[in-house]
């Protein structure tokens, strides 16, 4: 009896091992970028602007077009008067800079051209009431 309880118990513990054979583990991606399914990249795009703490990137698209025009006007201006200090400060051959009191958009600008020693360019902010003091030397 003991002989054939042994047996039986044999046999099964046999058929069972065999029944549980495992298969090999497979990555699949989720995102579609990285070749996962094509229909998860609209839920992945809303969980990603649902945690984006900076908002809309395009702030420039939300704003006034008339700001916008004065802001790159007020930059282009601003360029031009930096491009003129640097040419009168290495000696160029355009029209002397003249001194004076210049205001753009939120901006002071006093230039003081002194003789012989450099040029002086003072810039306060009105709105935080800073101010920024930019000595050019001349170089010729």
């Amino acid at each position: 009896m003991k002989k054939l309880m042994f047996f039986v118990f044999f046999l099964s513990f046999l058929f069972y091992t065999n029944a549980a054979v495992a298969t090999e583990l497979v990555y699949q991606p989720i995102n579609p970028s990285f070749g996962g399914n094509p229909l998860n990249g609209n839920f992945l795009l809303n969980k990603a602007q649902a945690q984006n703490k900076f908002g809309n990137s395009s702030s420039f698209s939300r704003r006034d077009p008339l700001e916008n025009f004065e802001e790159t006007l007020t930059r282009r201006i601003l360029s031009m008067l930096a491009s003129q200090i640097v040419e009168e400060a290495f000696g160029g051959y355009g029209e002397e800079l003249q001194g004076g009191h210049y205001e753009f958009g939120d901006y002071l600008i006093d230039i003081i051209p002194t003789e012989g020693e450099d040029i002086r360019v003072t810039i306060t902010d009105m709105v935080t009431g800073s101010t920024t003091t930019v000595a050019v030397p001349y170089y010729y």
